[in-house]
């Protein structure tokens, strides 16, 4: 009976140990629930968050209904110092939220300050949040879209085969030009647009479509946001010429008692250098500086010439004149005093005669003949062709029996021209 008394009470022990155990631990567990609660919900925070973006509503309306845009702005973005609970508070970071300014309100161009509002995240219930915004208002400066026209101008880059070269004047674009539209302040920084083409080992003309670049006067490219542009690739065509050395030479017109085989022909330089499309440099080997009427000289002066260039060709060499110097050779020249002179193609109803009794001429011929030649031999003719007045006509040398003999320079004869009176008889030339 006393063991069984014994055991009731033991128990009777545990069992209230067991109560007091779980007593003490509902206790910690309240606090402890409690302590979380507190620290992480119950409890007010202060966070501040820096650089939060600032970004625009009512941008693109702004722009389609009214041709306005944002060209300037003060800043990017803001500083917002947030408190409200730590449940709320505790977890946003900058990149949460943006600022927002609504430009619902904004009707004409010009700088005006303007308030945002700031936008959370969904989750968050921003009713019990604060707000204090640095700065509490952004500059923006709204410019009217206007429109220019810049050129195209470009370069090439890159590398030719041997005997080519690159005509850099005549590279096209199409389009020529780009239309800008954008703001007055964005478009005043850019002057023309540029255009780079790079290929390498190049032995022909070729078009190819490249990208392009807005560059201010400068040549530099230029930083925009709002600018638009009518083309977005130029197509560029890059002529590539031939290049080739072509000899200088003069023509000769025979006479005079000398032939091309009697001229000796220096010129300095001899080539030049020229380029042009494969079309245009066909069959360009000789490029004829002067024609020179060897009869009218017995010696030849030292001339320059300028380089006239055929058709679309360039000349690539430092020459722009050549000097010429001929030298007679196989012939020889003499004097003659003519005394047999007439004259041809007398006007219909005029009379005429002579009035000069003797004409001096140079006469040359190949070296021999000149001793075989006689004052009688050579004849002075002058070409009254639509002479009715006593003139000094031109004249024509004839060296009669010796073909390859011929007159030195050019000579002339008064002749008396006069209407023919009534009875006399026609003058006979």
């Amino acid at each position: 009976m006393q063991k069984k008394s014994e055991t009731t009470k033991n128990k009777g022990r545990q069992s209230t140990g067991s109560r007091f155990f779980w007593a003490i631990a509902s206790v910690l567990i309240s606090l402890l629930i409690w302590v979380y609660y507190g620290s992480n919900f119950g409890t007010e925070m202060t966070k501040t968050l820096y650089g939060v973006e600032l970004t625009y509503s009512g941008q693109d309306a702004m722009r389609d209904s009214l041709n306005l845009v944002i060209a300037d702005v003060e800043t990017t973005s803001v500083n917002v110092t947030l408190t409200g609970s730590r449940r709320d508070i505790s977890k946003l970071t900058s990149s949460d939220l943006k600022a927002v300014v609504n430009l619902s309100s904004v009707t004409s161009a010009g700088y005006r300050t303007m308030g945002y509002t700031i936008s959370y995240p969904s989750s968050v219930n921003s009713s019990g949040i604060t707000e204090k915004k640095e700065p509490q208002t952004v500059g923006l400066q709204i410019s009217r879209l206007t429109n220019r026209v810049v050129d195209v101008t470009g370069r090439f880059e890159g590398s030719l085969q041997e005997g080519y070269a690159l005509d850099s004047s005549g590279m096209t674009f199409e389009p020529a030009s780009i239309t800008l539209t954008g703001p007055q302040e964005e478009l005043d920084q850019i002057h023309h647009a540029d255009v780079v083409v790079s290929r390498d080992d190049v032995n022909a003309s070729f078009t190819a479509t490249a990208n392009y670049t807005l560059v201010n006067a400068d040549g530099e490219p230029v930083v925009y946001d709002d600018v638009t542009t009518d083309a977005d690739t130029v197509a560029v065509t890059v002529p590539i010429n031939v290049t080739k050395a072509v000899k200088l030479d003069v023509a000769l017109i025979e006479g005079g008692g000398a032939t091309a085989d009697n001229v000796v022909k220096k010129i300095e330089p001899e080539t030049i250098t020229i380029a042009g499309d494969s079309a245009a440099m066909d069959g360009i080997n000789t490029i004829y500086i002067a024609t020179i009427d060897i009869s009218d000289y017995e010696s030849f002066p030292s001339t320059e010439y300028p380089i006239i260039l055929p058709n679309d060709t360039d000349n690539l060499s430092a020459a722009t004149t050549a000097t010429v110097e001929l030298t007679f050779t196989g012939v020889e020249t003499a004097w003659y005093t003519v005394t047999n002179l007439e004259y041809t193609n007398l006007t219909e109803g005029y009379t005429a005669d002579v009035m000069d009794a003797t004409l001096v001429v140079n006469i040359r011929a190949p070296e021999g003949v000149l001793e075989d030649i006689e004052a009688n031999n050579i004849r002075a003719v002058a070409d009254l062709t639509g002479i009715t007045a006593t003139s000094r006509a031109p004249v024509t040398i004839y060296v009669d029996g010796f073909a390859d003999a011929g007159a030195v320079g050019d000579y002339a004869l008064y002749v008396r021209v006069r209407p023919e009176e009534a009875g006399e008889p026609e003058a006979d030339g």
